[in-house]
């Protein structure tokens, strides 16, 4: 008996690595919230931002301020934005910048455009990769959203202000509170379950 309880062990041991093994890598995916602005003169192709079509991306653009992130993204990073940038309903662009840990590339649609009194408003929605890695590992694809201000405060013709913004958008796993910890911890469970059935038989 003692043998094949012992045989029991050794299985659950054996499904337990095996398991783990064939989980998914735990790399990372790209994480970020981050504002930018044009440090460059910002112009719409009909002088009017309520009006426009493309909008030159006023480079160089620059980071500001940004939120916890893990692509080692600095203040005065520079993105590299489409120019003109298409702000047209179902447009696309890309985006792109470099860090310390790698370069990323966002392909993005727009997905809302609001004009108002001397200001357009514009939303995009992709996904952001990374296609060169510089130091660690290659993180994650994720999903990012977009989105710029633009105003002239006096009307057509005049100075137009710009500022964007850029997030990656958290996608929960599909089992919420599994993963490895708790694929290891049903594996701790087989192996007592395992343990107790032999002491019993002993």
């Amino acid at each position: 008996m003692r043998v094949v309880n012992s045989r029991h062990a050794l299985l659950a041991a054996v499904a337990c690595a095996a398991l783990i093994a064939a989980s998914p890598a735990l790399a990372d995916a790209i994480s970020f919230q981050f504002n930018f602005v044009p440090f460059g003169t910002v112009t719409a192709d009909t002088g009017d931002v309520t009006t426009a079509t493309t909008i030159t991306s006023g480079a160089p653009d620059q980071v500001t301020t940004f939120l916890a992130n893990n692509i080692g993204l600095v203040s005065g990073t520079t993105i590299g934005l489409t120019d003109p940038t298409p702000v047209g309903l179902g447009d696309t662009f890309t985006k792109t910048f470099t860090t310390a840990v790698g370069t990323f590339m966002e392909s993005l649609t727009v997905t809302s455009v609001k004009a108002g009194a001397g200001s357009l408003g514009i939303l995009a929605t992709g996904t952001i990769v990374e296609t060169a890695v510089i130091s660690g590992v290659q993180l994650d694809s994720a999903p990012v959203t977009y989105s710029a201000s633009y105003t002239q405060n006096n009307g057509p013709e005049t100075q137009i202000n710009a500022s964007f913004n850029d997030a990656t958008v958290a996608v929960p796993g599909p089992v919420v509170g599994a993963g490895l910890p708790g694929l290891i911890a049903a594996c701790g469970g087989l192996l007592a379950l395992a343990r107790r059935r032999r002491k019993q038989a002993v």
